[in-house]
């Protein structure tokens, strides 16, 4: 599978956040000092990945809705 920039861009913040995220509960398990910034960069993340998300699939149903309907739609 090709992925194009933003496919490889968003693969690569996700997989950051998944590591961010065990990495402070980890943390947090162990008793481990941890910064406070943390939970808001994960969140920062996790926000921009849903934003992604839902744009990729806003597009592909207005794609899909311009094909079924044969013309141009905003």
């Amino acid at each position: 599978m090709k992925l194009d920039t933003n496919q490889q861009m968003s693969v690569l913040a996700s997989a950051t956040g998944l590591i961010l995220i065990a990495f402070y509960f980890l943390a947090l398990y162990l008793g481990a000092d941890t910064a406070d910034w943390l939970p808001n960069v994960i969140a920062c993340i996790g926000g921009f990945e849903l934003y992604m998300f839902g744009q990729s699939q806003w597009e592909a149903f207005k794609r899909k809705r311009t094909n079924d309907r044969g013309g141009p739609r905003g």
